[in-house]
């Protein structure tokens, strides 16, 4: 794989401090999980984010909800927010590789999201016959 086409990216909040309708609306995005964590009052959260056009999804995510996810770390309103880009890897392959344009990955890690990718072990074949 040379080109960027993950089949999934989610935003991961942990240690949100605020109530889910409070962090949407601070976020401008729809939270699809809020449950709680270990912690008294602590709550993980996690955004879907588009993979049509995975580049300019994570471009708009860091638009819209950058400044407000920085001054939650900031404020310690939110513990860690990561960005995880998941990628398949076929059963049979020897090798993959992936590139996030340096654009978006500054785009994003400047407003402290760290940025995680995730390998799934897949079998091309039964993907193919679907």
């Amino acid at each position: 794989m040379s080109s960027f086409s993950p089949f999934a990216i989610a935003l991961r909040l942990s240690g949100l401090t605020v109530p889910q309708n409070e962090a949407e609306t601070a976020l401008k995005q729809l939270l699809v999980r809020y449950e709680p964590e270990d912690a008294d009052g602590s709550f993980y959260g996690q955004v879907e984010v588009p993979v049509g056009n995975a580049v300019r999804a994570i471009l708009e995510l860091a638009d819209r909800s950058g400044p407000t996810i920085a001054a939650m770390l900031g404020d310690r309103r939110l513990g860690r927010a990561v960005l995880d880009i998941a990628f398949d890897y076929p059963a049979e392959g020897e090798a993959m590789s992936a590139r996030l344009p340096a654009h978006a990955a500054a785009a994003i890690a400047h407003h402290g999201v760290d940025i995680e990718f995730s390998v799934y072990l897949t079998d091309v074949e039964e993907d193919e016959d679907d």
